[in-house]
């Protein structure tokens, strides 16, 4: 019975931790950013990227590679840890030509 209620708390706790995860707004590069600003608000802010926003998207980006990533935290990702040369290009999925 103890072990159960421990279980409940910890779901309970890691549910609400994923709730109140938040991503942060990167310049556009629509609106003249530049790839140095875009990778200097991504070393700022990654470590508000918690895992579990990583599961949980929040609205989808459209990079300037085309590709729509799911939200901020997945953008910088890719930029700081796999060495794109991409910003974001507005907020919503990417149009398909």
């Amino acid at each position: 019975m103890k072990g159960t209620f421990s279980n409940a708390i910890l779901v309970l706790a890691i549910s609400m931790w994923t709730v109140f995860a938040i991503d942060f707004p990167l310049p556009m590069a629509s609106k003249g950013a530049h790839l140095e600003e875009t990778m200097a608000d991504c070393m700022k802010n990654v470590r508000k990227c918690w895992v579990f926003s990583l599961m949980k998207p929040s609205e989808p980006v459209c990079g300037s590679d085309q590709v729509t990533y799911n939200d901020e935290c997945h953008l910088c990702f890719k930029i700081l840890y796999e060495g794109l040369h991409i910003t974001k290009l507005y907020n919503g999925p990417c149009e398909q030509s």
